[in-house]
């Protein structure tokens, strides 16, 4: 029998991302380079409140929502770090900040309608986008320091376009946007009815001051917040995140939800309480003193970078070499046992820049970006 799959699916590729990570798995002592893989382990209060709720038998089918404890939970967090008001019935428990961006995308889109997605961007976007038969409209942002243009933006509006999906910081490059993005992006939402979706699961992992859309209450109700549990708190493999968004978007999130997954594990639930409890500021400055090891080893070798002021990526440029970013990284892996993504798997305009991530312990960081260093200036 010839199976006869879903031709929108089989048109969709695996991340890159995780093709480069098995071609790693090939060799022998590799240092990766690549997953964003927190170097902390989950807090032991965390592990300690799921296995108590285990033990007291939270592993029954839990509210499609979410737990209501755990929605009040989020929205104090919410209040407290970035200053905004929601309702719990303005929140959706997800599994992670993925599964937020695919059923409140779902939610808002209707077949050939438009998302704009800024490039370079996390993988995910276009798939998801794709899945539910709408066009990603790509702006490439890398001739504007990887900023927001209003005039670019606004170039490729149409009838048709239904939502903005921003990322900040930003995955790959760090990047957080200014004011100046902002009040771009701010001017779009005043002349046209268009959502945003922001992904915003870098916003506790920040080197400054930084502001964020979410925060400016006038806008909430075009504004659909993902966030996930993984990064700040080393959670990756709890699969846990959630969306904010006005009650009539949730309401319709929840359907999907309700299909997709009819919930997230209550006893998870309960230990994401416990996780809002920890201070991230210790994450944090480790991450800034591996950020700094790794640029006094790009600067010692004269080798160009964006400078990211959040996440922990560093997009590097290595258009020296005068490889493609695929050809670079499977020769760096090759020769050198370091690896890194190739710049294209997040953009056709980023095939001269690849992505390390530095969330690893940072003698593993000095050490590949030492090799790296070596590789690219020989």
């Amino acid at each position: 029998m010839k199976h006869q799959v879903s031709r929108n699916l089989k048109e969709l590729g695996l991340s890159g991302i995780r093709v480069l990570g098995q071609e790693a798995a090939q060799y022998d002592d590799v240092i990766t380079l690549t997953i964003g893989e927190p170097m902390f382990n989950t807090p032991d209060e965390v592990k300690e409140a799921a296995i108590k709720a285990i033990q007291e038998n939270f592993t029954k089918y839990p509210p499609y929502q979410g737990m209501p404890e755990l929605r009040q939970a989020v929205v104090d967090f919410e209040n407290e770090t970035q200053g905004i008001e929601y309702d719990p019935s303005e929140v959706l428990i997800t599994q992670g900040a993925s599964g937020a961006l695919y059923v409140g995308l779902g939610a808002i889109l209707n077949p050939e309608e438009e998302v704009i997605v800024f490039d370079p961007s996390y993988v995910a976007y276009y798939p998801i986008i794709k899945t539910f038969l709408g066009t990603p409209v790509i702006v490439d942002t890398t001739n504007d320091d990887f900023q927001l243009s209003y005039d670019k933006i606004k170039a490729v509006i149409t009838d048709k376009t239904k939502a903005i999906n921003i990322n900040s910081p930003n995955n790959p490059t760090g990047v957080i946007y200014n004011k100046k993005s902002l009040e771009a992006l701010k001017r779009i939402m005043d002349e046209h009815d268009v959502y945003v979706i922001t992904d915003d699961v870098y916003n506790q992992l920040i080197y400054d001051d930084a502001e964020f859309l979410v925060q400016d209450k006038a806008y909430k109700k075009k504004v659909l917040y993902c966030q996930s549990m993984s990064k700040p708190f080393a959670m990756t493999g709890w699969r846990i995140g959630y969306l904010m968004a006005d009650q009539a978007i949730i309401e319709q999130a929840l359907k999907l939800q309700q299909y997709m997954a009819a919930g997230i594990p209550p006893f998870i639930q309960i230990a994401t309480i416990e996780a809002f409890k920890t201070d991230v500021k210790p994450v944090v400055k480790e991450y800034k003193e591996n950020l700094k090891a790794a640029m006094e080893i790009l600067d010692a070798h004269d080798i160009s970078y964006v400078e990211p002021k959040g996440a922990f990526y560093l997009f590097i440029d290595i258009s020296k070499s005068g490889m493609t970013s695929w050809d670079f990284a499977r020769k760096l892996l090759k020769d050198e046992k370091v690896a890194v993504v190739p710049g294209l798997v997040f953009s056709d305009d980023s095939d001269s820049f690849v992505r390390i991530s530095f969330c690893m312990d940072r003698h593993l960081v000095i050490e590949g970006l030492t090799r790296f260093a070596r590789f690219l200036n020989r």
